[in-house]
C-alpha cells in the first residue's frame, strides 16, 4: 500500500484549523512580525479563546489579564505564542488513545511535546545548520502524527505481524512497517502533511525522521531524529515499540555530539518533563 492509500482509509480524522497552517508556512520566512501572527490568529475564532484562556492560566502566572491576542504577543512574545498556538491546535488531534500501539490517550500529544521540547536544544546546538527555534519545534510536535493514520486505518491483525516482527528480528517500528505495509507512519504523516499544504522541509522532516538525510548535507531530519531519540531516552516511550528505536550514528556525527554531550542533552529533556505535564493541563 502507497502512503495516501493508507490515509484514504481513514474517515475521521480530527480537522485542524487553517491559521494555524497558516502559522506553520510563515515558519519559512526569515522573519514573522508581531503583526502578521496576530492578524493570522485572529481569524479563527476558536483558536483565539483557547490561546487566551490558555495565556490567563496559571502555567504563565501573568500580574495582568491578557484580553486580546495583540496583549498575548506583546506580552510572552511572538515565540511563546507560536509555541502554544501550535500546540492547542495540533495537540486535540492527539489526546486519542492508539490501541494498535498500545498507546493510552494523551499519551503521543505528551512525547510529541517533548519531542518538540527536545528538537529546540537539538537545533540549538546544531547552530552550522541555522534551523529557526519554531521550525525545529514544529517538525518536534508533528513527527509522529502518521500514528493517527495508522491507528485507524491499520487491523489490529497487521499491527500484531508488525510488532511481531519488531519482536523477532529486532528491526525498528519503520522498517517493520516497511516491510509489512511497503510504507511507514513517517511518509504517512508528511504524505498527510502534504494534503494541508505545509512547507517541504517540514514533510521531508517528518517523513525520515528514522532514517534522516545526512549527506551531502545534513537536512531537517537529522534533527528531528536525535530529538524523538533524545525523548525515547529521556524516558519519553508511547507504547510498545519505544525499545524498537535507534539513534542513527550517523546523525549523531554529523551534528557532533559525542557521548557526554548526548548524555547532557537527554538530562536537559528529562528536565523539561514537569513543564510539559503543566503545559498538557494548561491547553
Amino acid at each position: 500500500m502507497t502512503a495516501q492509500e493508507i490515509i484514504n482509509k481513514v474517515k475521521n480524522l480530527p480537522p485542524i484549523s487553517q491559521a494555524a497552517l497558516k502559522l506553520v508556512n510563515l515558519l519559512e520566512q526569515a522573519s514573522i512580525s508581531n503583526d502578521e501572527i496576530v492578524q493570522v490568529i485572529k481569524c479563527d475564532n476558536v483558536l483565539t479563546a483557547k490561546l487566551l484562556r490558555a495565556c490567563n492560566s496559571p502555567y504563565f502566572g501573568l500580574d495582568e489579564p491578557v484580553s486580546s491576542v495583540d496583549q498575548a504577543v506583546l506580552m510572552l512574545g511572538h515565540q511563546q505564542i507560536l509555541h502554544i498556538v501550535l500546540t492547542l491546535a495540533f495537540g486535540s488531534a492527539m489526546v486519542v488513545p492508539l490501541p494498535g500501539y498500545a498507546v493510552e490517550a494523551n499519551e503521543l500529544w505528551r512525547h510529541s511535546l517533548i519531542t518538540a521540547t527536545a528538537a529546540e536544544i537539538v537545533a540549538a546546538e546544531a547552530f552550522d545548520m541555522n534551523v529557526e527555534t519554531p521550525v525545529a519545534f514544529t517538525v518536534g510536535l508533528l513527527h509522529d502524527i502518521g500514528k493517527l493514520v495508522m491507528g485507524q486505518a491499520i487491523t489490529p491483525e497487521i499491527q500484531s505481524e508488525i510488532r511481531a516482527l519488531i519482536e523477532k528480528q529486532s528491526c525498528s517500528r519503520s522498517e517493520a512497517e516497511k516491510i509489512i505495509l511497503g510504507t511507514d507512519h513517517g511518509e504517512i504523516g508528511a504524505c498527510l502533511l502534504q494534503s494541508w499544504n505545509l512547507p517541504e522541509e517540514i514533510l521531508e522532516a517528518v517523513a525520515n525522521h528514522h532514517k534522516p538525510i545526512c549527506e551531502p548535507r545534513p537536512k531537517l531530519s537529522v534533527i528531528t531524529h536525535v530529538a524523538n531519540c533524545l525523548a525515547h531516552l529521556a524516558g519519553s516511550a508511547p507504547g510498545w515499540d519505544g525499545f524498537a528505536v535507534r539513534v542513527d550514528p550517523q546523525a549523531i556525527a554529523v551534528l557532533n555530539i559525542d557521548e557526554a554531550r548526548l548524555e547532557g542533552m537527554v538530562a536537559n529533556v528529562r528536565e523539561s518533563f514537569e513543564r510539559v505535564d503543566q503545559f498538557m493541563t494548561m491547553a
